[in-house]
C-alpha cells in the first residue's frame, strides 16, 4: 500500500509539472514583449484591394460577451506528454480563467488571467501565484498584454500592445496577399514581429510571433471551423513554441460545444493555509528560465 501510494504521488507529480510547464509556457509566452506601438507599410496609397482584403478581415472577428467550453488538452514537450480536460472561461476585455481538471472533475490548477494581473492556485501543492504584470515584466522582462492574449485564445487579429483594431489602422499593417491566402504583418518597438496569415474566405488561420533575430517564434494555428451563433469558431487550436530552430512544446486544444454570451460566474477564492509564492518560484520550480 505505501509503494502503490508513493506511486501515485508521484504520478500526480509528474502530471502536474507537465501541465503547469506546458500551459504556464504558453499563456505567458504568448504575450512576450507585445508593447505598443507601429510599424509596417511602406507609407504609399493603399490600392483598394487591400481596403476590401482589410476589411473583410475584420469582418471576420470572433464577437462575444462571454465564451466558455470544455476543451481538452494535448500537451508535447520535447521528452514529455500528457492530456488533460479543463474548463475555458472567457468574459470578453475583463478575464480569462483556465480550470484543468485531469481526473473526475477535481481541479488540479486554476490560472487567471485579468487586464492588470496574473493568478495561479496550486492545489497540489496547496500553493498561490498573484502578481500584476509590471511585477512580472521586472523579473522576467516579459511585456505581457492581456487583450493580445485574449485575441490568440479567440481567433482575432490584433495590434500588438492595444486594446482595439480598426479599419483606420490599415496603413500599420504591411499587406501581402495571392490567390490563396493573405498576410498581415507588422512590428513592434521592441523589434517582434506579428504575422497574421488568412484563408481563402479571409479568415485567419495563423497568428506567427517572432523576434527580431528569429531564434524564438510562437506560432497559434487554427482550424476545425464550425458555427457558434451565426459565427465560424475554430474548434481546435494548436499552439507550438520554437527556439533556436528546436520545437520547445506544442499544445493543441480541441473545444466541445462553446458557447457565448451566457452569463457566467468565476471565483477565485485561495483556501486557507495556503502559501503565496512568486513568479520567480514558480518558474524556477518548472525549470522554463
Amino acid at each position: 500500500m505505501e509503494r502503490q501510494s508513493k506511486a501515485n504521488s508521484n504520478t500526480w507529480q509528474a502530471w502536474h509539472y507537465k501541465a503547469a510547464c506546458s500551459v504556464l509556457a504558453v499563456c505567458l509566452l504568448a504575450a512576450c514583449k507585445t508593447s505598443a506601438g507601429g510599424a509596417g507599410g511602406s507609407g504609399a496609397e493603399l490600392m483598394k484591394s487591400e481596403e476590401a482584403y482589410f476589411a473583410s478581415v475584420l469582418d471576420h472577428t470572433f464577437r462575444f460577451n462571454t465564451l466558455s467550453a470544455p476543451v481538452k488538452i494535448d500537451l508535447k514537450g520535447p521528452q514529455k506528454e500528457m492530456r488533460a480536460k479543463a474548463q475555458l472561461k472567457i468574459i470578453c476585455d475583463d478575464r480569462i480563467q483556465l480550470s484543468v481538471q485531469p481526473f473526475l472533475g477535481i481541479e488540479v490548477f486554476r490560472i487567471e488571467l485579468t487586464n492588470d494581473s496574473v493568478k495561479i492556485l496550486d492545489r497540489m501543492n496547496k500553493r498561490y501565484l498573484a502578481e500584476s504584470y509590471g511585477e512580472m515584466k521586472g523579473k522576467t522582462n516579459i511585456d505581457f498584454n492581456f487583450h493580445n492574449l485574449q485575441s490568440l485564445f479567440t481567433n482575432n487579429i490584433f495590434i500588438p500592445g492595444e486594446r482595439r483594431l480598426s479599419s483606420k489602422q490599415l496603413r500599420r499593417f504591411r499587406i501581402t496577399k495571392d490567390s490563396g491566402a493573405g498576410n498581415l504583418k507588422i512590428k513592434d518597438q521592441t523589434g517582434m514581429f506579428y504575422t497574421f496569415t488568412t484563408g481563402k474566405e479571409e479568415e485567419l488561420l495563423s497568428t506567427s510571433i517572432n523576434d527580431r533575430h528569429e531564434n524564438h517564434t510562437l506560432t497559434w494555428d487554427y482550424s476545425d471551423f464550425q458555427m457558434i451563433e451565426k459565427q465560424r469558431f475554430p474548434f481546435k487550436m494548436k499552439a507550438g513554441l520554437t527556439s533556436d530552430r528546436k520545437t520547445q512544446g506544442t499544445v493543441t486544444l480541441t473545444f466541445s460545444t462553446p458557447e457565448i454570451d451566457r452569463p457566467l460566474k468565476t471565483d477565485f477564492t485561495i483556501p486557507s493555509g495556503y502559501t503565496r509564492v512568486t513568479f520567480s518560484q514558480i518558474i524556477k520550480s518548472l525549470d522554463l528560465q
